[in-house]
């Protein structure tokens, strides 16, 4: 076992106890003017008065401040500035801070964690945040939490490099899986319990990207213009919540906001950060974000993954022979202290000075347990036309399963998320379909690996094949010229293990297996036999030749095996004639759909890639009964959607998320998650239409955004849609059960820290089965106000004819605006519209309350 820090741990157990009842429990509100609010196990807000968010009492902050003062005054200078620049980590960290073993100062290793723990050994790979986020649930975001607590605890991680809760607020990003919603107080009090779920466990949380990094493309010096009522209202409402609830690290985002590089914007690091929420932890680039020392004083404490600026401030001036605070200016000195008190109170807060012990186990069982409890409660029914889920036994004993995750399960996005889970964690929906006695033939339909690329086609004569003894040991480029036997569409397929290699056309690249962002390159999807996949598609006329370059580099501990396959128009006509025999043959087809979201890059389009539309479109002419299962990241266009039975969305469920959907599709369990991000109908009416927007404005034309404009304002998301009248696919909050649920006996009750909302719930249907009620607020003659708000939620599990009295507090933020004047909220005075529903287009309940 290795040495680690003791901590305050909770047994992982115990978190799955306490998530199995997740009915119930008030929605945690945002700090309002004056106050502190953090979380509890429940998700229910405690107010203290000691100015901190971290959950201690005064007698527990003085002490830790006292401790804090006592390592500092003994630092020498060059041991400061050790603190404040990473370092190669051990077991697999992305990155680490070196100790001050002298005085007791542990190394901090830093992992890689939203979904799971990113580490050299293998971890519990969760369902994607947004699949959290569709639970509308504190309760089990605190058991995710633990889960990625308890696993980097025991995986001898100090600090976790999550949650992200930036807000989705363009479709088209690719991260847009790694966060929780478009909403800031749906994502606020779900980032909240989650945070105290980690820090429980002794290990630092971090919250990123601070902030308004909503997109990939451009990220890297893109100029955010906001106004600060914007920012605070939205954006900005997650991250306040997350220190309020005793977060210990922020990671400062790539971008520019009004002009300013965030990882040296004093105004957002000190001003806001530190000055108006008390933030006391420490602030971190992202990788690679520093831009100049300057960024100490302006309020960064922590530069990642190495050293590169703050060395610069530490010379040797005065020529003595060694730095000391003689050689730094004063606001340096003091701005040094600041970033190692940050540093050195977040290893406090969570016990990590408090001396040596032995890193737990895993909890392995009972944190699958929470994985699979996560995907199942966050999956959401878009459409379920005559009742068409849950199977019935005659659809379960002829099932036709189309598509390629079906049978090689999409368990997370890519990038810096992408987890390791242990072998054998992961089943396909289609072994475990068969496993419960259902008849299934699989087609894939969209064929993802192809055929190898004969000879007679190739330049040189020869598939490029090189594997077994053949495969390279190092550098190697073998250039390759194609040509097409007949005229359509052709994609093809580089195939790798080892090191990988990449494609070039030209000076593009177009496809590459090599690591990224510390993980496998390529696609999520791994072919049948274990190869990494990476594809691109070309259109080609009848006898027109494409040439372009496999490059890569092997060893001889790690030879690249390497492949070139194809998907002809011939074969890809095959495959889908393959799924349409199997639909016309089976009771009922159930079709998967995939995109693959990843860091690096955003989406080209709102579609799902390949010719999975026409795979759908084309089985559900063959079958009137046809169910549509979709593991994405975000939202998706449906040309086919009327042609279908059925919709589940199972988001990237994680490593039990076959379980959890045959779980569904069965009706072993019901649906009750709900959308956490608005499915836009048309590409061309959505809140970022506006190309100044996004992607943003290419200044110096090379065709990367460099200025992008909040030009929506404050209407972020389904707000958007209300403002503007623009009806969705599908709206925020929408998600139906296999049961029935009535509003009625809606009450309102204003009261000076806000309005109390209550109702009767009433299951009317045939079933156990749980429902998200959701409560909004409309502008009404409240001047600056959003044209709909959620206001509060809640999530009730009712039996058949059980009845119950709701009530929902909407707390004092909710009820007010950002004075950017005064820097501070102030209440929207006027009458409000209160609606209440299970949607927001689905409203049951309406009244009014007059605020004062």
């Amino acid at each position: 076992m290795r040495p680690h820090r003791t901590r305050r741990l909770r047994a992982g157990v115990a978190l799955v106890a306490a998530a199995a009842v997740v009915t119930g429990g008030a929605t945690p509100a945002l700090a309002s003017p004056g106050t502190d609010r953090h979380a509890d196990g429940n998700g229910n807000g405690h107010r203290n008065g000691n100015g901190h968010g971290h959950g201690h009492d005064r007698g527990d902050h003085d002490r830790i401040a006292q401790q804090v003062a006592a390592l500092v005054a003994q630092l020498t200078v060059p041991e400061k500035f050790g603190l404040l620049g990473g370092t190669t980590g051990s077991n697999g960290a992305a990155g680490a801070l070196g100790g001050v073993p002298r005085l007791g100062i542990p190394t901090l290793d830093m992992a890689d964690g939203p979904s799971g723990v990113r580490a050299a050994e293998p971890a519990t790979a969760l369902p994607a945040p947004v699949a959290l986020g569709a639970t509308f649930s504190p309760e089990l975001a605190a058991a995710y939490g633990g889960v990625l607590g308890q696993e980097a605890d025991a995986l001898g991680m100090e600090v976790l490099l999550g949650p992200m809760m930036n807000l989705v607020r363009t479709p088209y990003a690719g991260r847009n899986f790694e966060t929780l919603s478009e909403d800031p107080l749906l994502t606020a009090s779900l980032a909240a319990p989650q945070v105290s779920g980690i820090q429980d466990h002794g290990v630092i949380a971090t919250a990123k990207h601070f902030a308004a990094n909503n997109q990939e493309l451009g990220r890297a010096g893109l100029d955010v213009l906001v106004d600060e009522k914007t920012l605070h209202e939205t954006e900005l409402a997650g991250f306040e919540a997350v220190v309020d609830a005793g977060i210990g690290a922020v990671m400062c985002a790539y971008n520019q906001v009004e002009s300013v590089q965030v990882c040296q914007n004093s105004e957002l690091l000190t001003e806001v950060l530190r000055e108006q929420w008390g933030f006391d932890g420490f602030v971190m680039t992202d990788w690679f974000a520093i831009h100049g020392p300057e960024a100490l004083v302006a309020g960064l404490d922590v530069e990642m993954p190495r050293p590169m600026a703050f060395p610069e401030l530490a010379q040797d001036v005065d020529g003595d022979g060694q730095v000391t605070e003689r050689d730094l200016s004063e606001p340096v000195a003091a701005a040094l202290d600041r970033a190692v008190s940050g540093v050195l109170t977040a290893m406090a807060e969570v016990g990590l000075l408090d001396g040596v012990g032995e890193d737990p186990e895993r909890a392995v069982e009972e944190n699958a347990a929470v994985a699979r409890q996560v995907a199942t409660e966050g999956a959401v029914l878009l459409r379920n036309e005559q009742s068409a889920l849950p199977l019935s036994d005659e659809a379960l004993g002829s099932l036709a399963v189309v598509g390629p995750t079906a049978a090689t399960p999409l368990i997370g996005g890519g990038g810096s998320a992408r987890v390791n889970p242990d072998a054998g964690a992961v089943d396909s929906t289609v072994e475990v379909l068969e496993a419960g006695g259902a008849d299934v033939t699989w087609a894939t339909g969209e064929d993802l690996e192809g055929e190898l690329v004969p000879g007679a086609v190739l330049g040189s004569g020869s598939p490029l094949e090189l594997t077994g003894e053949a495969a390279p040991t190092g550098e190697f480029s073998e250039d390759v010229t194609v040509t097409a036997p007949e005229a359509g569409t052709y994609t093809f397929h580089l195939q790798t293990t080892g090191p990988g290699a990449e494609v070039t056309l030209g000076e593009e690249q177009v496809a590459s297996t090599q690591n990224r962002f510390g993980a496998l390159g390529g696609s999520l999807i791994p072919t049948a036999d274990g190869f990494i996949n990476d594809s691109w598609t070309v259109e080609l006329a009848a006898g027109e030749q494409v040439a372009f370059t496999v490059s890569g580099t092997g060893t001889v501990e790690a030879p690249v095996q390497l492949r070139l396959h194809w998907t002809t128009p011939q074969l890809r006509q095959q495959r889908i004639d393959e799924a349409v025999s199997a639909a016309e043959a089976a009771h009922t087809a159930v079709v998967f759909g995939y995109n693959e979201g990843t860091e690096g890059e955003d989406r080209a389009s709102l579609a799902l890639p390949g010719f999975q539309d026409e795979v759908i479109a084309a089985v559900a002419a063959a079958n009137p009964r046809t169910v549509v299962v979709l593991n994405t990241g975000d939202p998706v266009l449906m040309p086919w959607l009327d042609d279908v039975s059925a919709v589940l969305q199972m988001w990237y469920p994680g490593q039990e998320g076959a379980e959890a959907t045959v779980d569904l599709l069965t009706g072993v369990v019901g649906p009750a998650g709900k959308l956490p991000q608005t499915y836009p109908a048309d590409p061309a009416r959505t809140p970022v239409s506006d190309p100044a927007n996004y992607p943003g404005v290419d200044l110096d034309g090379d065709g990367v955004p460099d200025q992008q404009t909040y030009t929506e304002g404050t209407d972020v998301g389904y707000r958007w849609y209300a403002a503007t009248d623009t009806d969705p696919l599908f709206a925020f909050g929408h998600g139906l059960s296999y049961t029935s649920f009535d509003y009625s006996r809606l009450r309102t009750r204003t009261g000076k820290d806000g309005v109390e909302v209550s109702f009767v719930l009433t299951n009317t249907g045939s079933r156990t089965g749980t429902e998200v009620p959701q409560v909004y607020l409309g502008a009404g003659t409240a001047a600056g106000t959003p044209t709909l708000q959620l206001a509060g939620f809640d999530r009730v599990t009712l039996e058949p004819d059980e009845r119950q009295r709701v009530t929902i507090e909407v707390d004092e933020r909710q009820l007010s605006v950002w004075d950017a004047e005064d820097d501070r909220w102030e209440r929207a005075c006027g009458v409000r519209p209160v609606l209440v529903g299970a949607a927001s287009d689905d409203v049951r309940l309406t009244d009014s309350v007059r605020v004062r």
